[in-house]
């Protein structure tokens, strides 16, 4: 998977012709992301391909990445790997949308040519982790006690009671 990704593609003509697109697209491209990363350094690499079963157009493909996000549970960098592979059904209207075969996600096409980073960023959007955590049995800063120098709990004095003076005078009479 090398070179760069064209900016826009007629995925119609992709899929009639069925040809197979490789590349590499900066994080920092994908604006929608951005907000939920620590950092935009880095790439994705993709592989997508066009096909046409019957009267079904298809886009299909692969987007592997690893992005760095912020642990929910200690507030420090981790790293996400991503591999996440897709299918979709090409559509025009939401009725072609609702005919598509079990296991097509519908992508409306309402232009004749596309954005391709808008699809690979809706994509890596829903492979996003819903709550960015270190996976267990890795060091995650929240987990890792910390020494603790351990304090003789202070007693406070005790209370003195004000209606002492009050006792004494009665007692002395």
């Amino acid at each position: 998977m090398s070179g760069s990704l064209p900016d826009r593609i007629d995925v119609l003509r992709l899929a009639e012709t069925g040809r197979t697109l490789h590349g590499r697209l900066p994080l920092a491209a994908l604006t929608r992301l951005a907000p939920t990363l620590h950092t935009v350094e880095g790439e994705v690499a993709v592989e997508m391909s066009g096909s046409k079963e019957g009267r079904v157009r298809t886009l299909r493909g692969r987007i592997v990445t690893t992005l760095t996000m912020v642990c929910q549970r200690c507030l420090e960098p981790m790293t996400v790997p991503i591999d996440v592979r897709f299918q979709l059904g090409l559509v025009t209207t939401e009725e072609q949308a609702e005919r598509l075969p079990e296991g097509l996600e519908p992508l409306l096409i309402a232009e004749p040519t596309l954005r391709l980073a808008e699809v690979i960023e809706d994509e890596l959007v829903l492979a996003l982790p819903i709550v960015a955590l270190h996976p267990e049995g890795s060091v995650c800063a929240a987990r890792v006690p910390t020494a603790v120098a351990v304090q003789k709990p202070v007693e406070p004095e005790p209370r003195k009671n004000p209606f002492a003076a009050l006792a004494q005078l009665k007692n002395s009479h």
